[in-house]
């Protein structure tokens, strides 16, 4: 019985077991590089004039990962739109302190904005 009970707890280990190539998030190790809809956003910022105000945020919302381009722009009116892993606004009345684990995640070499 005793070998069994060891045979049964070996198996458990080594299939429960796999690599781990790192954290992943949305399915994906590096959001901004990977994730089409990230490039996109970036790409219309960067023909903007206002480039140096933007920056993007991941973050937590009730358990899954969210995103929002924000801006630090003195004299601009700003909208906070989340969006999920697909780039899909999730509608509802959302404000920063409802994000937990934010982390800016891109922001442009020429940022003005103080994000520490």
């Amino acid at each position: 019985m005793q070998k069994v009970f060891f045979l049964i707890l070996f198996c458990t280990l080594f299939l429960s077991c796999r690599e781990n190539d790192g954290p992943t998030t949305c399915a994906v190790a590096d959001p901004v590089n990977d994730l089409a809809w990230i490039q996109q956003g970036i790409k219309e910022l960067e023909n903007t004039s206002l480039i140096e105000y933007s920056y993007l945020v991941q973050a937590t919302y009730k358990g899954e990962t969210v995103f929002f381009f924000g801006s630090c722009c003195p004299f601009c009116k700003f909208a906070l739109v989340i969006l999920d892993c697909q780039g899909k606004a999730i509608y509802g009345s959302i404000s920063t302190a409802d994000l937990i684990d934010q982390k800016v995640i891109w922001k442009p070499a020429n940022s003005v904005c103080d994000l520490d």
